[in-house]
Order: C-alpha cells, then structure tokens, then sequence
C-alpha cells in the first residue's frame, strides 16, 4: 500500500521518509535517461546520496526514478549547482562503477545524435554494450611477447603510402582512401595497425562481418602480434564475450579492436588511427534509429580526436569519394598498377539474342573462359539472387506471379517443383495468370542452386558448389572446380580464382535505387579483387554502361567521381545533404510548420509526396551541406515538440538513408 493510500485509512498517518544525507562535494549528478522519446533527450538533474558519492563518476550506469519508474541511466557529469527549480531526487543505485561511457565517446554520440537528428541514447546503447556482471570480474590478458616492428611490405608500391604510415606514426591526422586491387586488403591492415601498435598506438578497425574480422586476425598472427594486442567487438557474440572484449578495449589492455559496425565507437586510449574496411557495404549501415553509419561516423570521430583516418578496399563508395581532397587518395602509379589486375571483358561486346530478342543468360564467350581457366584452377560464378527459381512468371504474358493466398511472389526450390510463396509458404499448385488465365510458369530469376545445376551439366566431372545465404564458403581448395556464389559469400581460394563470370549484371543495374549502379560496381570490383592478376573476369551485362567500363579500367575513383557529378545535377547526395520524412500527410504538415518556425527550409528541394504502403507518403527534401546543418537541427527541435504534444503518430525522420 502507498503512503498515499495509506493516509486515506483512519487512524493512519503517512510514514514520513527519513532524510537521506546528500553528497558533500559537487551533490548533483547530470544524467540521460534511457527513453527512446524525443522529448525527453535531455540531461536530468538528481541528487547524489553521500553513500554514493564516491561511485558516482562521469560515465557510469546509475538507476534513478523517473516519472514512478526506475530507468536506466547514465552520468554525464557532476556538479554543484543545478538550473531544477525544487527539490532533486536522489539517484536510486549505482549500476557499476565502472566508467563506461567516456568524454570521447559522449562527445562523439552527441555528434552523431545531431548529425542524424535521432535520440542520444539510443546511440549510447550501440557505443556502450549491455553489461554483464561476470564479464567485469574477467582479469585481463596477460602481456606475453612483445609487439614485433614489422615492416610494410605491401604498402611499398603505393604512392604516398610511406609519408601516409609515418604521419600516423607521430601522431599526426593523415586521411586517405586507399585502392587496393587484386593486393590483400587484410595483411595490409594488418601491417599498418601493427606498425602503430609497436609505437604504443592504438587503432580501431571496422569491418563488414565477421569473417572479415578473421582475416585480419589471422594476418596479424601471421605477423607475430601477441594474442593481448588485440580484441575484437563484434554484435553476434554473446553478451558475456562481447562485454569483456569490449572492457579489454576500456582498460587499455589492447591496442588494435577489431570489430562490425558499433566497433567504430569503440573506446581506446591513445587512439591513432581508424580503419574502415569497404565503406561501401550495407552492413555498415545501422538499421536502427537514427541510421548511423560507420564511414560517417568514422569521419566525425577523426576530426574530434585528431586520429588518422583510413579508408580501405577494392572500391569505394561514392560518399567517400566525395570527400576528396579531405581524403587523399593512395594507390599504386599506373605503371605499377598494370600487372595488378586481371583482364576484364563485356559479354556482349558481341551480342548474343536467344529466340524472343534477348540476350542469353550465359554468353558462349562466358563457356570459352570457363573450359580454358578450368585448366588453370577454380572458376567463380557470381548470381544477384540465392535459391533455385526465387522469382516467377507466367509463361505467356511474363506477369509476375503472385500467391492466390496472400499476393507473395512465388518461387521454386530444389526439393519442390510445386510453385510455393515466399511470404506464406502456400504451395499453389493451381496456379493461373490473373491477366491471360494462363497456367503454365517460367523463370523470370534464376538463384545460385539452379545456376549451379546447370554448369553441372554443362561442365561434367568438374566439381560445382554453391555459397550464399546460410550456406557460405569461406575458403576453397585451389584445384579445378566451380563456385556458384552471390555477393559477400564469396570464397578465399589460395592464390585468387583464374576467372570470374559476373552474371545478371544488366538486371542488377537496373534495380530502381539510387545506388544500383554503385552496388552492383563496389561488388563487381570485389568480385574482380578474388581473381588472380594473370585471370580474367567477364560481365554479362552491355559493355559500353559506366559501371562496366569502371571494372573493365580499375577506376574506382573515377567511377565514383562520375557517378557522384551526375547525382549533384540533380540534387541528391552525397554532394548535397537528404532528410526523408515518411507518416502521414496530416502528421508531416505539423512536423514542417513546426521547422519552419525555426529555420526557413525555402534553400531547400523538396520532392514529393510519394504514396507508400498502409496510406502513408514520403517526402525527400534536399539541401546544401551548409544549410543542412540548421535544417537537421529544427526537424530534431520540432519531433520532440511533437513528441511533447503526444497528439498525432510520429513521422520517421532519415537523414541521408542509404536506400533511395
């Protein structure tokens, strides 16, 4: 029963609460809470009770109350004075005293929450993990062996790379984007972050997924780099490990973290250097509010730290490229860079037509490649789409066919040749064309198990296997055979493929997004990356398109470049700055009169409405780098008015989304 309760009964006074001594020395502790509400992304002051006070530090995890509940927070400072009109209420409990969230981190949230217009805490809780009582009781690694001085060796061709490595070294902040063609990305990580180690520097390095972080794991062990010299910070790991690599990174027990995307927020001392390692993946990207990504973020954190920055890969995205002369550009001369890449060819530099008009799957020129570098050593396949026949049609009219139970698009597997949805999984063996009333199917695509199935049969005694989704390779012997793969699940193979064959690639094209072609190039070039220099690739897909000849020259930057002029022509990033707003229209009208209010949004372009599933619309409003900066801020002031009001439904607010 409550104290209020409580003096409702007769005869029953309300117990008075005895007074809790407060802090002696700065009593105030200015917190965030853990509440995903705009409006309440704010500081919270509360009172430190003097048996807490020698736990309640700038950093650590607290429990206070907070409107009748206990929440999750964390200190942010501590002071003598507070701006609360009335009495403070004290801080609950001390999660742990350990200083979790540092100055540097906080500043680079707070950065990161402006620049996306999003909530900070729920960028607090990617920067810091859930912690885990036993992970912090962990003693740490002993140090056993010292940190060899190894020397760069492949970095030697690349102009620039030297002064790039000694910058870094004196602790200086050297940016560039590094190119690295058919060359090892991963032992040339590993060569620099270890290089900077044995300065007694630390570096951070982002990576795609975790067989990424493998491979560069095992080139610093192959470099001789001690196990405590290194962690790893990684999502998919359990809580436990997680916490403890992560506090490994806190304590200073480790000078190179390795990790996935919230790896970029890792926190180390005597930062040197941040590595990002294909910028241009989507896995870099987090999906959760307020879709932060790495690359960026990397950015921001350079600046703030004065760290080198270093972007690195086979490609690179547009963003990055637009970010040059920021960011130098290392790579090998032209001379050099000759003998690193194989010999890349367009299927239809003669055109192959089937008996309807169309080009052919699998060119004859793709067969020729495949019979000679089967001499040679393994073959690689690459399909845009797993599966067996992830998407059908009707075989008279070519309208795509849709689930009579649910309107799913409809696919077949292997162990089925019965049309089923994938969506519901209804198998609709009665099938009929809601157009033409026709019953009969036909492939509109083809995924890797069908394809895989048919180079059997056109290649006999050569052994085909097939990677993607849940079923990926990661390392194949090098001997004759065939790898049917799609993209990211593409297998190491000692000494690169002798050829690749890059199917689908008009289609991959012409997926209506704004970084098709980006896509499908940055994928193409790590396709090209896994053959041998002496190898050859080919593209079905026409040979005089952008991103065709971008491979065929081993011009990431100039692609880029072009791509990137084209896109300023017409106003979208990353030249220029895009806020997509998706609700209602009646919600999106109130959330723009409220930012007009503070910021005029006249320098800016707007596209839209355009319709959206269950009655809602978007809009794409466009706007220079300078006048974006204003404009982010208002649209995050006037969601939490909104969210303040509680009328109405909120509208998703995306700044720079990768999707278009």
């Amino acid at each position: 029963m409550s104290d209020e309760q409580l003096s409702l009964v007769p005869g029953r006074k309300k117990r008075a609460k005895a007074e809790v001594p407060m802090a002696q020395v700065d009593p105030v502790a200015h917190v965030v809470i853990d509440s995903p509400l705009p409006h309440l992304d704010r500081v919270f002051d509360y009172a430190i009770p003097e048996k807490l006070s020698g736990e309640v530090l700038p950093g650590v995890r607290v429990r206070v109350r907070f409107a009748g509940k206990l929440v999750d927070a964390f200190v942010v400072a501590r002071s003598s004075h507070t701006d609360h009109q009335g009495a403070l209420l004290a801080i609950s409990s001390v999660v742990s005293a350990e200083q979790v969230l540092t100055p540097e981190i906080l500043e680079l949230c707070r950065s990161v929450s402006n620049r996306w217009a999003g909530v900070l805490f729920d960028v607090i809780r990617s920067a810091v993990p859930n912690r885990h009582a036993r992970a912090e009781s962990v003693e740490a690694i002993p140090v056993e062996g010292e940190i060899p001085d190894v020397s760069t060796n492949l970095w030697s061709p690349y102009v620039g790379a030297a002064a790039f490595i000694k910058r870094s070294i004196d602790g200086e902040s050297p940016r560039a984007i590094v190119t690295t063609g058919t060359d090892d990305a991963a032992r040339m990580i590993a060569e620099y972050v270890l290089t900077l180690a044995h300065k007694s520097r630390s570096s951070v390095v982002v990576v795609p997924d975790r067989h990424a972080v493998e491979l560069i794991e095992d080139a610093l062990r192959e470099l001789g780099a001690p196990t405590w010299v290194m962690t790893s910070v990684m999502a998919d790991d359990g809580p436990e490990k997680r916490y403890r690599q992560w506090l490994r990174a806190l304590r200073g027990h480790a000078r190179i973290v390795i990790g996935t995307r919230s790896a970029v927020f890792a926190p180390v001392s005597h930062l040197a250097a941040i590595v990002v390692w294909d910028d241009w993946n989507a896995s870099l990207y987090d999906p959760q509010a307020p879709y932060w990504n790495a690359r960026d973020v990397a950015v921001l954190r350079s600046q703030q730290q004065g760290a080198a920055l270093l972007v690195i890969g086979s490609s690179v995205s547009t963003d990055a490229v637009a970010l040059m002369p920021w960011l130098a550009h290392v790579a090998r001369s032209k001379e050099n860079s000759r003998g690193n890449w194989p010999r890349v060819r367009s299927a239809y530099d003669d055109t192959y037509k089937d008996t309807i008009g169309k080009p052919v799957r699998i060119p004859p020129l793709a067969f020729q490649v495949t019979q000679q570098a089967l001499e040679r050593g393994a073959v690689l396949f690459l399909t845009s789409r797993a599966g067996y026949m992830p998407r059908l049609a009707c075989n008279t009219c070519r309208t795509l066919a849709a689930c009579s139970a649910c309107s799913g698009p409809l696919m077949t597997t292997r162990l089925s040749s019965t049309p089923t949805c994938f969506y519901c999984g209804n198998q609709d063996d009665s099938w009929t064309c809601a157009r033409c009333h026709g019953t009969s199917l036909r492939a509109n695509q083809i995924g890797s198990e069908r394809t895989a199935e048919e180079l059997g049969r056109a290649f006999p005694g050569i052994p085909v296997r097939s990677s993607s989704g849940d079923r990926i390779l990661r390392t194949i012997p090098a001997q004759p055979s065939i790898v049917v793969a799609t993209p990211g699940a593409v297998p190491e193979v000692d000494g690169g493929f002798a050829a690749a064959i890059i199917l689908d690639g008009n289609g991959m094209l012409a997926r209506p997004d704004l970084r098709a072609s980006e896509d499908a190039f940055t994928k193409w070039m790590e396709t090209a990356a896994h053959v041998r220099a002496d190898g050859e690739v080919v593209i079905v897909a026409d040979s005089d398109l952008p991103a065709v000849q971008g491979v065929i020259r081993n011009d990431p930057i100039g692609f880029a470049g072009r791509e990137n002029a084209s896109r300023a022509e017409v106003m979208l990033p990353p030249e220029v700055r895009l806020v997509a707003l998706s609700g209602s229209q009646a919600d999106i009208d109130e959330l723009l009169e409220l930012v007009q209010q503070d910021v005029s949004i006249s320098p800016a372009h707007i596209r839209g409405p355009v319709p959206m599933a269950q009655g809602q619309i978007r809009y794409l409003i466009t706007a220079s780098k300078t006048n974006a900066i204003p404009l982010i801020a208002a649209f995050k002031a006037a969601t939490a008015v909104r969210s303040a009001k509680h009328k109405g439904s909120p509208v998703n607010v995306k700044v720079d989304p990768r999707d278009i």
